[in-house]
C-alpha cells in the first residue's frame, strides 16, 4: 500500500495542476468555419489526453463558458453533452457579445489568486481581449497557455503567452475549408437582394456604417473595421438581431454599398468602401 502512496505522490509530482477556460462560444462558432464542430470531432477528449500525455499536465478544472440558448448549441442539447464528458459549464446571458469573455476572465482570476496550487492557466479562444488576463497570470509567475484556430486569431496574442497551438494542427483541419466556405458567409440569395425592402434596409445599414467612428479610424487611419465587432455595437440603434443586420449587410455587399472582405491582417471579416457607395443617398 505504502508503495502504490508513493507511486501516486511520484506521479503528481511530474505534473503541473492545470485549469482549462474555453470560450465555447467562440470556439463553437470557429469550428462552423470548418464544416465541424467540437462534438463532431471530439475535442474536450482529444485535448485532455495532450495536456497531459505531451505536456505533463494534470487538469483540475475544465470549464466552458457559452449562451448554451443560441439556437444549433441548444438544438443539439451542447451544454448536456459537455457536463457528460465531465466539463463544467457556465451558461452566459445575451447582454452583450463580451459575456462568455468577461465571466472567463472573473473565473480565471478567481482561481489565480485563491487557488495557489493551479501552475498552469489554459485558455482556449481567439479574442484578443485576453492579453491583460494573460498579463496578470504571467505577473503571478504562473503560465499562460492559449490554444486558438486560425481563423480570426490575431497573432499578437502570441507575443504575451507563453505557449500557443493552433486547433487546426491539433486535430489537422483542413486549411483550404475556409477559403471555399469565406463566399458562403457572404452570399445571398439573388431573390432577397432584389427586394425593396430589402435594399432599404442595406441603405440604412451602409449609412449609418459610414457615418460611425470605427469607419472615420478606418478612413483617417487605416484601421480596419470587423464585421462581428461593428455588428455587435450597431444593433442596438437599428433595433435588430445580429443575424438580421448581418444579412443586411450581405445585401448591401451584393449591391456594392459596401464591401465585405476577408482582412488577412487580423483573420476576419471587415467591411469597407463599396463602388456604389453614393448609391445610397439616393
Amino acid at each position: 500500500m505504502m508503495r502504490m502512496i508513493n507511486e501516486i505522490k511520484n506521479e503528481k509530482d511530474r505534473y503541473l495542476n492545470t485549469s482549462v477556460f474555453v470560450d465555447y462560444e467562440n470556439l463553437f462558432e470557429k469550428l462552423e468555419e470548418y464544416d465541424t464542430t467540437p462534438l463532431l470531432i471530439d475535442f474536450f477528449k482529444v485535448i485532455k489526453l495532450r495536456l497531459r500525455e505531451k505536456h505533463n499536465l494534470n487538469v483540475i478544472d475544465f470549464v466552458a463558458y457559452c449562451n448554451f440558448e443560441k439556437n444549433k448549441l441548444f438544438q443539439a442539447s451542447h451544454q448536456t453533452a459537455l457536463q457528460s464528458f465531465g466539463i463544467q459549464t457556465r451558461h452566459t446571458s445575451n447582454n452583450g457579445k463580451n459575456s462568455a469573455d468577461l465571466e472567463l476572465t472573473v473565473d480565471a482570476l478567481k482561481t489565480l489568486y485563491k487557488n495557489s496550487n493551479i501552475e498552469v492557466f489554459v485558455i482556449i479562444s481567439n479574442d484578443r481581449d485576453n492579453i491583460p488576463l494573460i498579463k496578470t497570470i504571467k505577473g503571478e509567475n504562473k503560465i499562460a497557455y492559449v490554444i486558438s484556430t486560425k481563423n480570426g486569431f490575431n497573432t499578437i496574442v502570441c507575443e504575451y503567452a507563453d505557449f500557443h497551438e493552433y486547433i487546426e494542427d491539433i486535430f489537422n483541419l483542413d486549411i483550404s475549408i475556409l477559403d471555399k466556405n469565406k463566399e458562403k458567409i457572404i452570399a445571398v440569395d439573388e431573390t432577397i437582394v432584389q427586394k425593396e425592402d430589402n435594399i432599404a434596409r442595406a441603405k440604412e445599414v451602409s449609412k449609418l456604417y459610414y457615418s460611425s467612428t470605427p469607419y472615420k479610424a478606418y478612413h483617417d487611419n487605416g484601421n480596419s473595421v470587423g464585421v462581428k465587432g461593428y455588428i455587435s455595437a450597431a444593433i442596438k440603434k437599428l433595433n435588430r438581431t445580429y443575424e438580421e443586420v448581418l444579412n443586411d449587410f450581405k445585401v448591401a455587399n451584393n449591391l456594392k454599398y459596401v464591401e465585405l472582405y476577408h482582412d488577412d491582417t487580423v483573420n476576419e471579416l471587415s467591411i469597407r468602401d463599396g463602388e456604389n457607395k453614393s448609391k445610397i443617398y439616393e
